[in-house]
């Protein structure tokens, strides 16, 4: 009975609609890629070139590992 119930079933909009998905989120991606600043394409291109990188995110490893209590 599941076979028939299976069979029955029209699974020819999934592959339009992963196209969609791919398409908009394909275009989200260039987009954003377009939308990015000149100095930072050029400190991004740069990477492979330079030994050394710097994080311009400070790293969370420093802070206090007493799970947000303030220590007294």
């Amino acid at each position: 009975m599941l076979k028939d119930v299976v069979s029955w079933i029209d699974y020819s909009f999934f592959d339009e609609i992963a196209l969609i998905i791919f398409a908009v989120c394909f275009l989200a991606i260039v987009a954003w890629a377009l939308s990015l600043r000149k100095e930072t394409t050029h400190k991004y291109g740069s990477i492979p070139l330079n030994e050394d990188v710097v994080d311009p995110k400070p790293s969370q490893s420093n802070q206090s590992t007493n799970s947000g209590r303030n220590p007294r």
